[in-house]
């Protein structure tokens, strides 16, 4: 009994303790441990005790024994109970341990992608002010050129095309800086709707060549955003452009391009009836592509997660349980004051989106 009530008594002196290291805790918490050890296996040679001794009366003995067996049968239960609660609070333990891993994980993923745009929006930054001056140059020779009266016709024609391309350059370019926010964008009211229509628009022979079905399922009530309508619009065109590649050789493609508005956000998903993505939750890392050698650099959706956190919005994708994926982007809703100037927010500059997309196809 003394044994018991030692461990006992120092055990809860000790758990109440709050002035005490916690270093000194792992030695000391020892100590109550090996004295209900002893005090275990002390209860055996107890019995063993009782049982030889000659000494004694019979019933005594009996009655010792008795009292050894219960008192092995009550501390057995509290051994059990007490690992029991210990096999709990580990489990518990590991669960949460488990957790943090894993928030800690996506955490580090978000550092890494926040750092990969930083890395590329630098090298696009210093790779677009090297191209834009001997694009000026050219801009500025081919004006020359063309102020000369002797001429020809034809010479004039090819150095007009020449300006053209220079510009349709000269304004990729620009779309390159204002993504790695070297230049700011100018945004304005938004017709989702208007800006939809203008992308299949420009994907419609693409479209019809490669035999894919589209829906459109646009909101009639469908309120404005705010934003950039000429980087909105290379978002689409590039989304639409790869749901074309996933499409290819599948009979009865499908390509559903939708617009709902979703409480203050405007929700556009383009949903496609294709094989699906393999790892969708990196679709969106620089460098990343699910297209064969030589077919695309991993960017384009990458400068479209860029272009969608500069308008405060978000972009997830996602595969769908049938088949295919679903690629959703969230825009919040334009001031209700500005909505008058959404008519004119998108404007059909079909070649020079054209040339963007293409240059940014991942």
């Amino acid at each position: 009994m003394a044994w018991f009530v030692h461990a006992g008594v120092y055990a809860s002196r000790l758990r109440t303790r709050t002035d005490v290291a916690p270093e000194t805790w792992e030695g000391a918490a020892v100590w109550p441990a090996r004295l209900a050890m002893a005090a275990i296996l002390s209860l055996p040679l107890m019995g063993v005790w009782a049982f030889v001794e000659k000494s004694i009366p019979g019933e005594v003995k009996i009655f010792r024994i008795l009292l050894t067996l219960g008192a092995i049968l009550v501390l057995t239960f509290l051994l059990f109970l007490k690992q029991h609660l210990m096999d709990r609070e580990l489990i518990r333990l590991l669960q949460s341990t488990r957790d943090s891993f894993n928030d800690l994980q996506r955490l580090q993923d978000q550092l890494i992608q926040s750092e990969k745009m930083a890395s590329l929006g630098q090298l696009v930054a210093g790779a677009a002010h090297e191209i834009n001056n001997p694009l000026t140059a050219i801009l500025g020779y081919a004006d020359i050129l063309g102020s000369h009266s002797s001429l020809e016709d034809e010479h004039r024609s090819l150095l007009g095309k020449i300006e053209q391309q220079a510009r349709r350059t000269k304004t990729l370019v620009t779309h390159l800086l204002s993504f790695a926010k070297q230049v700011p964008t100018e945004k304005t009211v938004v017709s989702i709707t208007s800006l939809l229509r203008n992308a299949m628009k420009l994907r419609e022979v693409d479209l019809a060549a490669r035999q894919v079905k589209v829906e459109l399922r646009l909101d009639p009530d469908l309120p404005n955003v705010y934003g950039d309508s000429n980087q909105l619009l290379q978002v689409c065109y590039h989304i639409i452009n790869n749901a074309i590649d996933a499409l290819h050789g599948l009979p009865d493609a499908l390509l559903v391009v939708s617009a709902q508005q979703i409480g203050a956000d405007v929700e556009i998903s383009f949903a496609d009836n294709g094989s699906g993505i393999e790892n969708p939750q990196r679709i969106f890392d620089p460098f990343y592509t699910t297209k064969p050698v030589g077919g695309g650099t991993g960017l384009g959706l990458s400068a479209c997660y860029g272009i969608i956190q500069e308008h405060q919005g978000t972009i997830t994708c996602f595969n769908r349980p049938e088949s295919g994926a679903i690629i959703s982007i969230l825009l919040p809703i334009a001031a209700a004051e500005s909505e008058s100037d959404a008519d004119d927010a998108v404007e059909p500059a079909a070649p020079v989106k054209s040339n963007t997309a293409n240059k940014a196809s991942a």
